[in-house]
C-alpha cells in the first residue's frame, strides 16, 4: 500500500474483512436473545403476547359494566377506585377517566335540562318540578358516565407501554 491510503483502505484492500462504518450509518448491534424459556412461551400463541389491555383497567372497566349493569353503587366506586390507582395510566388520565369524563357527562345533562327548562328540545319541565326531574335523570346520568369511564379505561389500557 501507499503511505497516502490510510487504514480505510487498508480494511478494503484486505480479503475477507469488511468496511466498518460509524455507528449513525453503520448497522446498530443486535438485541440480546432472549432466553429459550420466554421463545417457547411466545411460540405457543402465535401473534399473541398477553391481554389486549392492561389488567388493572379491564378489572375496572368490568366494576363499572357490573354496576351498571346490576344498578350497584358498590361495584361503580369499586371500578373508578381502581381506575384511579392504575399504574399504566397517567395521573391525568386516571383523573380524566374518574372525574373528568363523569363531570362531562354531568355536564352535558345539566344542558340537556337547562334546555327542556328554556322550551328548546324535549319535553317541557312543568313549573316548580325541576327536583323530580333531577331525581329521574340522575340514575341515568351515573350510567352513562360508567359506561363513558369504562370506554376510556379500555381504549387507554390498550397501547404499549415503553
Amino acid at each position: 500500500g501507499g503511505q497516502g491510503a490510510g487504514p480505510a483502505a487498508e480494511q478494503a484492500a484486505a480479503p475477507g474483512r469488511r468496511l466498518r462504518l460509524p455507528w449513525p450509518l453503520g448497522r446498530r448491534a443486535a438485541p440480546p436473545a432472549a432466553p429459550p424459556e420466554a421463545a417457547a412461551a411466545a411460540a405457543a400463541v402465535p401473534g399473541r403476547r398477553g391481554l389486549p389491555v392492561g389488567p388493572v383497567e379491564l378489572v375496572a372497566a368490568l366494576a363499572l359494566v357490573a354496576g351498571v349493569v346490576l344498578r350497584s353503587w358498590l361495584p361503580l366506586g369499586i371500578g373508578w377506585a381502581i381506575a384511579y390507582g392504575s399504574r399504566r395510566l397517567s395521573r391525568a388520565e386516571a383523573k380524566w377517566a374518574v372525574l373528568g369524563l363523569p363531570g362531562l357527562v354531568a355536564v352535558g345533562a345539566l344542558v340537556w335540562l337547562w334546555g327542556r327548562l328554556s322550551g328548546h328540545w324535549g319535553q317541557p319541565v312543568p313549573g316548580g318540578q325541576v327536583g323530580p326531574v333531577i331525581v329521574a335523570g340522575f340514575p341515568v346520568v351515573v350510567r352513562v358516565a360508567a359506561i363513558a369511564s369504562a370506554l376510556f379505561l379500555v381504549w387507554r389500557g390498550a397501547r404499549r407501554t415503553p
